[in-house]
């Protein structure tokens, strides 16, 4: 399977949807119900992909629900809920099963959408969490990925690189961050996506076929043990990257690099293709 193929085939397929008002493409998807509207994501974590087999359950719980998390600061939103499915190899014990959904609950609960409701099944392949997580858009509509202008600041938040050495197991989503950037930049605040599959990957689904990004990375703000290859290539970080017309506060992101005309999707200053540094999803 090339996910990037099979998925372009389902955008394509998955237009005028009736009362879809955000659809496939997006961090989240939106549908109107009555007069309101309804953000909506589904993440899975793997055992043995996302994180190792001897990972402490509670930790695995933890990220399968901040993963889809960070979908709904990548959109700005503030999460109502979620439900989660688990299927796990058939000799799983069921106090292992516990520990994950305990340390999915906890967090869940602290970040605001709490579990009500999900499935279980077993089989012969590696555990696999599921998470579908529930969200409100703000006032002004959700931030999607789509809306770069030139001469946008590019700005990412919090540090990239070496995730592995531990933050792609403890990180929180940008949630509040998301909704202060939004509150600060207003109108300004253009476009925005999280950082799951490395810097440059992340970064071309934001550029046009006539804008690119054109990213320092002298200016990166590199995680404790993180080399400048590692922040654009690692991925696992969920950290928002976003572009606005506006500086943000020093204290919510930094800016890297800047909004040009151009074809390359995502470059460095000195001329080096990045769009595809990242992690492959085959």
């Amino acid at each position: 399977m090339h996910e990037l193929e099979l998925l372009q085939s389902i955008y394509a397929r998955s237009t005028n949807l009736s009362g879809v008002t955000i659809g496939p493409g997006d961090d989240m998807g939106e549908i109107k119900i009555n007069s309101d509207r309804l953000l909506c994501a589904v993440d899975q974590l793997v055992v043995g992909t996302h994180v190792t087999e001897t990972t402490n359950p509670k930790a695995i719980g933890r990220k399968a629900i901040a993963r889809c998390f960070s979908d709904i600061a990548a959109m700005a939103g503030s999460p109502v809920g979620c439900v989660m499915s688990a299927c796990v190899p058939t000799h799983t014990p069921n106090d292992w099963c516990d520990a994950v959904f305990g340390g999915a609950k906890e967090a869940a609960e602290l970040w605001g959408g709490p579990i009500f409701g999900g499935d279980i099944a077993s089989s012969d392949g590696p555990a696999v969490f599921s998470v579908t997580a529930l969200a409100t858009p703000p006032t002004q509509g959700a931030v999607l990925r789509t809306g770069i202008q030139e001469g946008d600041f590019v700005c990412v938040t919090g540090e990239l690189g070496n995730s592995i050495a531990g933050h792609h197991l403890s990180f929180n989503p940008r949630i509040q961050e998301a909704q202060e950037l939004l509150q600060l930049l207003g109108l300004a605040l253009h476009c925005m996506i999280d950082i799951s599959d490395g810097l440059g990957q992340d970064a071309s689904h934001l550029s046009t076929e006539q804008l690119q990004l054109v990213i320092d990375t002298s200016l990166l703000p590199l995680r404790e043990g993180a080399t400048v290859e590692g922040a654009v290539r690692d991925g696992e970080d969920y950290e928002l990257l976003f572009t606005s017309s506006a500086k943000p506060p020093v204290e919510l992101a930094t800016v890297i690099g800047t909004v040009e005309q151009g074809m390359l999707q995502v470059v460095t200053t000195d001329g080096t293709d990045i769009s595809n540094y990242g992690w492959m999803h085959k």
